[in-house]
Formats: C-alpha cells, sequence, structure tokens
C-alpha cells in the first residue's frame, strides 16, 4: 500500500461578605472504597482528595483512593510501598505528597498526583508515629516528636535532595502533640505527652531560621489527642483532648503570639477526643465526631465563632466517628472520611459538609428594559447587554465594581434572539436574530469594548433566530440551526471566521432544531440537543442530539433525551458531562417531572459513552430559565419558576438540587453572568404571563462568607497563555491560613494555592497541577487540553477564592506535518503526527489523487494522545490498493 501525504493549510492566527449562621448546614453521604481509620488525607492541586493508608480489618494498609469532588466518586490508585497508620501525609510545593512514618516505620515516600505512582524516598533518622509533620516556608517539611526512636528528636525533610537532616531537639519529648505554623513562620508545638502516660501542658517553639527549640509560655490546662486550628487573627484554638483518670475534656483556649499568652474560652458543648477540626471559609471552627466517654463514639457537630467566643451545635453527622480525617475542598465544603465507630466498627462511609447560604441582592437597575437579549463577560470585567425584545437597538456595560450601568452605543441593527460570542481578540460577535416577528436577519456586527463602537461585519448565508452560536478550539464561530424565514425551523449549520469575517456554510444537522442548545465539550466536539423539529405551526419538542466535528465539519448522531425537550438549559459540568434541565416539552400530567408542557426533570450526557441518563429533577418546572456553572462546581437554576421566584442548586456529586434564596422578581428570558468575583449577575427579561421588559438586576452570591481580608489576590497572570506552556500567578495570601490541626488526625493542611481556568464561553473548567508554589506565586505544569479564547483564572485557598484574572488562551498555530509510522491495527491503519499542542487539525482521504479536494472523505478521528502528539485510524484501510491522506487545518 502506498502513503502520500501532501500537506494544505487553510489555517489563520487570531490572535466583604460578613459571617453567617451555619445552623442550616447539610451532610451528604457517600463511601470510600475501603474502610479505614488513622489513615491521611490530603487535598491535591487538581482538587482530588488522596486519602492513603490506614488502619482497616487486616490492620496498617497500603491502599489509596481517590475523591474526585466534581463526581462525588471514590477511585482507586497506586498503593503505597509500605503498611501505615497514624503516619503524616503533607503537599510538597512540587505537587508532590510526602508520606513519612506510621506503623512505627523510619521510611517515607512520594505519591506524583500525575503518574499516580508512589516512589520510595530518604528515610527518616527514627521511625515515627503519631508524630507531625508541619511545611514551612522555605518548602522542607519539619517532622517532630512521635512513638519510636526519640521523642524530642526532629528532623527537616528536603524535597529538592530527597534527604533527612535533624534540627535541633524539643524541650520536651511528646507524641499527641499537636504543631501549627504560625504566620511569622515559627512553629508552635503544645500538649502530648512524653510518657504514653500523663498529659503535659507545656508548648514550644521552633524557629525555621535558627534551627532550634525554645520553651513559651504553657497551656493552662494538659491535655493530648486535641486539636490546634490557626485562626483568621493569627491566634491559635487549642480545644479538647484527653486527661489520664479523667478522659475526654471539652476545656478549650487560644495562644497569642504576639504577646505569647494562652487564654481559656468557653467549653465545647461535647467532651472529647480523637475529634478533628476545621476552619471554614468564614473564620468559624467546625469540630466533628471523637470519643465522647460513656456513649463512645459520638456524630456530634459544633461550630466555634471567634468573634463571640461561643460553641453552637449544628447538624449532626450521619455516623459516629473517632479517628477519622476531615480536610477542606476547594468548594468550601468539609469532606469528612472513615474513621472507627463501636457499633459499626471500620467505616468506609465517607459525608460532605455544606453550609452555604447563597443569598440574592438587588444590584443597579440597568438604563433599558429588556428581555430576548445576550449577556456576555467582557476582558475587563464589565458585561455587555446587547439588543432584546422585539428588536431593540440598545445597549449598555455593567460595571461590577460599582454596580452601575451606562450604555455603549447601539447596535446597527435592532434585533432580539440573536446569539453573542466573545471571539479571541477580545471583540464581540452578535449574529442573527429578529428586528420584528416578520423579520428574520441574516446579518451580524461586531462590538469592540476597547472603543465601545459597533459595526457590521459578514452576514450569515441564512437568516435565524433563536439559533445558538459556538466558539470552536480554531477560534472560529459555529452557527447551527434556529428559525428561518416564513416560521421554518432549520437544520443548516455555518462557521464563521473572525480573520476574514466571512461565514461559510458546513454539511446540514441530521435533524432541524430550534429553540435548542449547543455545548463544546472537553473532546472538542459540538452537543446539539433538543429544541422544536418542523415549523412554526408545529411546537412539537424532540429529544434527538448529535455532534458536530470540527476537525471532519461532520455530524454524527449522539442519542435521544430522556424526553424531548426545547427551551431548556445545557451546562457543562467539571466532570465532562452536560447537565440539560428544564425546557418546553411534550404534554404531561406526571406530578413529578412537568406541569403540563414544561419540565422539571433533567438528564446527563456522557460523552464517554453517548449515552443519557436521568438525574435528580428540580423542585420546580422551569423554561427559558437560566442555568450558571458556580466556582464551587454546582449549578445555579433561576427564573420562570412556575410564576414564583425560587432558586436552586445543583450537585454533581450527589445528583439532586437544593434551594437557595429567592430572586426579588419571577422573570424569564433574562440573562445570568459569572461575574470576576464569583457571584452572578441576573439581569432583565419579563413576567413569565407577558407585560413589560424589566430593567431590574440582581446578584447571586454563593454564601461563603468569608472576609474579603482573607482573600488571596491576583497581580499577574500569564497571558495569552499558549497551550502547551506554564501558568505562572502572582500575588498575596496564596499561603493563606495554614489551618492544619496535626497529631491525632492525619487531615493535611490546606494553607496553599489551587488555581482553576474556566473558559468564558464553554464553561470549561480545569484545576492546574503544580510545578511550584508559595505564599506568593504558582506555577503550574504544561497547560494542554483546554479550549482557546478568554478565560477566568481563580486561586482558591482554604476554600476561599480570589477575585478572578481574566487571560487569554491563544488559539494554537498548527505546523505543516509528515504522517509517520504507520501500524496495522485490527481496526484498519493507524498512523502518527507531531503538530502543536491543542491544534485542530482533521484529515482527508482518497483513492485518486486527481479528485478534487471537494470529493475528498472526512475521515475524523484525530486524537491528541499527548501534548502535540497526534494519532488517527483509517478504519476501511486494507493492504491492497493505494490510499492518499491530506492533514488539513478546517
Amino acid at each position: 500500500m502506498k502513503f502520500i501525504v501532501p500537506v494544505i493549510w487553510l489555517w489563520v492566527a487570531i490572535g466583604i461578605a460578613s459571617v453567617q449562621s451555619v445552623t442550616a448546614a447539610t451532610w451528604a453521604t457517600n463511601a470510600m472504597n475501603y474502610a479505614r481509620e488513622s489513615h491521611s488525607a490530603t487535598l491535591l492541586p487538581n482538587g482530588k482528595i488522596l486519602v492513603a493508608g490506614g488502619e482497616g480489618a487486616g490492620g496498617a494498609s497500603t491502599n489509596a483512593e481517590l475523591y474526585d469532588p466534581a463526581t462525588g466518586s471514590w477511585t482507586p490508585t497506586g498503593s503505597m510501598h509500605t503498611a501505615r497508620e497514624f503516619h503524616t501525609a503533607t503537599l510538597l510545593p512540587n505537587g508532590k505528597v510526602l508520606v513519612a512514618g506510621g506503623s512505627g516505620q523510619s521510611s517515607a515516600e512520594l505519591f506524583d498526583p500525575v503518574t499516580g505512582v508512589w516512589t520510595n524516598t530518604g528515610s527518616m533518622n527514627y521511625s515515627r508515629t503519631l508524630h507531625t509533620a508541619t511545611l514551612l516556608r522555605n518548602g522542607k517539611v519539619l517532622v517532630a516528636g512521635g512513638i519510636g526512636g526519640a521523642l524530642n528528636g526532629a528532623e527537616l525533610y528536603d524535597p529538592a535532595a530527597g534527604s533527612w537532616t535533624s534540627t535541633g531537639t524539643l524541650q520536651t519529648g511528646r507524641e499527641e502533640h499537636t504543631a501549627t505554623l504560625l504566620p511569622n513562620g515559627q512553629v508552635l508545638i503544645c500538649g502530648g505527652t512524653a510518657d504514653g502516660f500523663n498529659a503535659v501542658s507545656s508548648a514550644e517553639l521552633f524557629d525555621p531560621a535558627a534551627g532550634k527549640w525554645t520553651n513559651t509560655t504553657a497551656m493552662n490546662g494538659q491535655r493530648r489527642f486535641h486539636t490546634a486550628t490557626l485562626l483568621q487573627n493569627g491566634q491559635v484554638l487549642v480545644a479538647a483532648g484527653w486527661l489520664q483518670y479523667q478522659g475526654q475534656i471539652s476545656s478549650a483556649e487560644i495562644f497569642n503570639p504576639t504577646n505569647a499568652t494562652w487564654t481559656t474560652i468557653n467549653p465545647l458543648n461535647v467532651a472529647r477526643y480523637n475529634h478533628t477540626a476545621t476552619l471554614l471559609p468564614s473564620g468559624q471552627v467546625m469540630v466533628t465526631g471523637g470519643w465522647a466517654g460513656t456513649g463512645g463514639m459520638t456524630a456530634s457537630v459544633e461550630i466555634f465563632d471567634p468573634s463571640t467566643g461561643t460553641w453552637t451545635a449544628t447538624n449532626s453527622m450521619n455516623f459516629a466517628r473517632l479517628n477519622h480525617t476531615a480536610i477542606m475542598l476547594a468548594s468550601g465544603q468539609v469532606l469528612v472520611a472513615g474513621g472507627y465507630d463501636n457499633g459499626i466498627g471500620y467505616l468506609s462511609s465517607t459525608e460532605i459538609y455544606d453550609y452555604a447560604t447563597g443569598t440574592w441582592t438587588n444590584t443597579g437597575p440597568m438604563t433599558l428594559n429588556q428581555s430576548y437579549q445576550t449577556a456576555t463577560l467582557l476582558t475587563n470585567g464589565n458585561v455587555l447587554l446587547a439588543g432584546g425584545g422585539g428588536g431593540l437597538a440598545g445597549a449598555e456595560l455593567y460595571d461590577s465594581a460599582n454596580g452601575t450601568w451606562s450604555n455603549t452605543g447601539s447596535l446597527n441593527i435592532g434585533r432580539g434572539g440573536h446569539t453573542a460570542t466573545l471571539l479571541p481578540n477580545g471583540r464581540v460577535l452578535i449574529a442573527g436574530g429578529f428586528n420584528n416577528p416578520a423579520d428574520v436577519l441574516t446579518n451580524a456586527e461586531l462590538y469592540d469594548p476597547v472603543v465601545g463602537t459597533w459595526r457590521l461585519t459578514g452576514a450569515m448565508t441564512t437568516a435565524r433566530e433563536f439559533h445558538t452560536a459556538t466558539l470552536l478550539p480554531n477560534g472560529k464561530v459555529l452557527v447551527a440551526g434556529g428559525e428561518g424565514m416564513g416560521g421554518i425551523y432549520l437544520g443548516s449549520a455555518e462557521i464563521y471566521d473572525p480573520a476574514s469575517e466571512t461565514w461559510k456554510t458546513v454539511s446540514s444537522m441530521a435533524t432541524n432544531h430550534m429553540a435548542h442548545t449547543a455545548t463544546l465539550l472537553t473532546n472538542d466536539m459540538v452537543l446539539i440537543a433538543g429544541g422544536y423539529c418542523g415549523a412554526e405551526t408545529n411546537y412539537v419538542p424532540i429529544g434527538s442530539a448529535e455532534l458536530f466535528d470540527p476537525a471532519s465539519g461532520t455530524w454524527t448522531p449522539a442519542g435521544e433525551m430522556t424526553v424531548p425537550r426545547a427551551y431548556h438549559t445545557s451546562t457543562l459540568l467539571p466532570n465532562g458531562e452536560v447537565l440539560v434541565a428544564g425546557g418546553d416539552g411534550l404534554y404531561s400530567t406526571s406530578p413529578t417531572t412537568s406541569a403540563g408542557y414544561i419540565y422539571s426533570s433533567a438528564e446527563l450526557f456522557d460523552p464517554v459513552t453517548g449515552t443519557w441518563t436521568a438525574t435528580g429533577s428540580m423542585s420546580t418546572y422551569r423554561e427559558y430559565h437560566t442555568a450558571t456553572l458556580l466556582s464551587n462546581g454546582k449549578v445555579l437554576a433561576a427564573g420562570n419558576a412556575a410564576y414564583s421566584t425560587n432558586s436552586e442548586l445543583f450537585d454533581p456529586a450527589t445528583g439532586t438540587w437544593s434551594a437557595t434564596g429567592n430572586i426579588s422578581v419571577s422573570r424569564f428570558r433574562h440573562t445570568a453572568t459569572m461575574l470576576e468575583s464569583g457571584k452572578v449577575l441576573m439581569a432583565g427579561g419579563s413576567y413569565p404571563g407577558g407585560g413589560s421588559y424589566y430593567s431590574s438586576a440582581e446578584l447571586y452570591d454563593p454564601g461563603l462568607g468569608y472576609p474579603n481580608t482573607s482573600q488571596p489576590q491576583i497581580t499577574t497572570m500569564t497571558s495569552p497563555l499558549i497551550p502547551g506552556s506554564s501558568l505562572v500567578v502572582t500575588g498575596g495570601q496564596f499561603g493563606g491560613v495554614t489551618e492544619g490541626s496535626f497529631g491525632n488526625t492525619q487531615s493535611s493542611a490546606t494553607g496553599y494555592p489551587l488555581v482553576q481556568l474556566r473558559s468564558l464561553e464553554s464553561g470549561q473548567t480545569m484545576f492546574l497541577m503544580t510545578t511550584n508554589w508559595g505564599t506568593n506565586y504558582f506555577a503550574s505544569l504544561p497547560v494542554t487540553g483546554f479550549p482557546p479564547g478568554y478565560a477566568l483564572g481563580t486561586v482558591f485557598v482554604n476554600g476561599i477564592e480570589s477575585t478572578s484574572a481574566i487571560l487569554n488562551v491563544s488559539v494554537p498555530v498548527p505546523l505543516a506535518s509528515m504522517l509517520k509510522h504507520p501500524v496495522n491495527s485490527s481496526n484498519g491503519f493507524q498512523f502518527s503526527f507531531t503538530n502543536s499542542v491543542n491544534a485542530l487539525v482533521g484529515v482527508l482521504m482518497a483513492t485518486n489523487l486527481s479528485q478534487p479536494l471537494t470529493n475528498w472523505t472526512a475521515l475524523g478521528g484525530v486524537i491528541e494522545i499527548s501534548p502535540g502528539q497526534f494519532q488517527f485510524t483509517d478504519p476501511q484501510a486494507t493492504n491492497g490498493g493505494q490510499r492518499f491522506y491530506q492533514i488539513r487545518s478546517p
């Protein structure tokens, strides 16, 4: 067989919240693959949680697993080399996790989140169990005390050398103590026991600069198996614990590093030890579980409020437990995992503590009454609202800094039912729509935010309204379906090229779609789902869906939704699935899924399997509503709620909806836009029953209640970000409040930055792996697989998110390539080639080289198997005859 591979390139490069009540907090349950106690839990840079080791029915364990908040699922990962319990786990600045000691071991090993593999590293000088490990500001790890060769011994792990060195001697040997990194970089050690019997009250400080230990003021009481939590004001809360002959205690006290004093405060409501203590984003501290005396383990939970010095009981966990872990997720939720219950034994159960109380507040009114308008977050953080109504030409800007609106010129042609797309060059493409009920438009125009002006650009080949527009990975825009002239619903599609400002038709969909949705998937395909099919006289929704492949320009079926629907919403979730909710459907009298024609049901599309699955239904029937992915991974649904004002949240981890705040007025055909602040701007619309359009707008706050002073701050962020290069972020408070409570539990501190990208157009999110981070910077591994265009970059520390920065992800410029290494596989001939990272490329095939290009067959199926390395298979190839291939840029 002969392979001739000419290369044809058609590519053009384009260039202060208050502390809130937690009494309404809820717990949701799940289960690990293994039952365990005395394990470790570590928040990874990708937002997942690594749980490792611990004791189970077979004793100390080597197994490890990962929790993914995006799916609520647990997946086994590589096992440790050594079985451990009561060990420590510390995330290093290079993104790897150091596990040290436990079960009388001196060995240590590293977990690599990128590969899922454990490797041995240098062993400690002494075996240790029930010791502490603290990441210092210089990137080294301080390990102190513990049962083993030296209760008063301390040593430092150097990640660069992979070695341990001794560093002074504690003034008091101890185990079951706590270690807390203070804001000045020193480490406070307090309590524990020196003889395995009597608790001590002594406390001491380690100075990393001098490598010395010095005594500081002793606590007011003795304790071991307690917790120590750094508060947002820099002081340390020490709570509960255990005393010989007395058992569990409820006393608590606070250490002030400024004057080295301890102050006794109100006791806990429940005396306990072997509990956990977690600093919440609000600045409050949540204590869970532990041993509570004759009743054994407890499921009770209480909250300490530093502003009042009081403890308040909140909803109990679903399971009583001790020797469990409790760790903060990037979302501000707390994951409690495993432990032991004397009525059940070792626990595999896990549960999530969620205390956010979302609220709506009015913001400044718009200058225009608008419905059917579009809303676009611009590169400067302002929001552009354009058109609307029966052909409104007005446009205005929302300034999120001061909550005000201002006019910004007028469209050349008034329109409603149009689309708006933020292009990679920062301009906004407005396309189609209607100028009046009988006038469907072909024209399109561009908004330039630098000068605030509008100008016409190339017109579409087909007049359309209520269509969709999707920014593709090559920087072009796919427009599909809609309603055309004469009320005909369309199956046609076309692509806008920002470089030439021209439109080109592509193959039509198999089915006509109007009032459908379009979603760019993480595999670069575009999912079209539902809508109406036929003509204006036939308002019958459909359940069909199809996929557009930008590389080949072809459409393929994507199954049928569980119910037909139109005017629904479609939201790309962090796990890559698509949530479709509500909409107008076939008449149904089902009390659980619809009110007449309107659905409350929801379903998920899985791009991996190509299947649709029903998920939890909303509490209210909705159409013409909005669905917005929040920074915590939940989806906010609001508007046209059967003439009510309620809104609700979908949690992908549980597949359930929960109520969250009420909007000020019932509205539909409005817009909802995620702002840099993490709040959602809802604007305009009209009353579902008809009447005047609204000029009102309001803001949704997810409601974690953290003070502005505790937020990480972004100063700079790499922009433009070239695919395959590293994202570097600078700023402040990336170290946050170290929070960690060490000693009797192995929940790692989470005082380090997690960085998330969120595409402004597709909504795709990605947490970035790190090569290095500090208190004022973050550097990622090369970024691949993220769509080009503008994105929000956000830093999360201890569940607190920064105000985002907007950056540009460059459209990749493809290179001329040659096919190589053909492999005769069972599925046909397989080829590979090298190109730019994230390049969008397709392959054409012909059996006769003289065929015109329009007659060549688009193969599709080109995949990027690793950054810049591509592969495709020709399933029709055989060992006879000849076939010709062209790599192309669509």
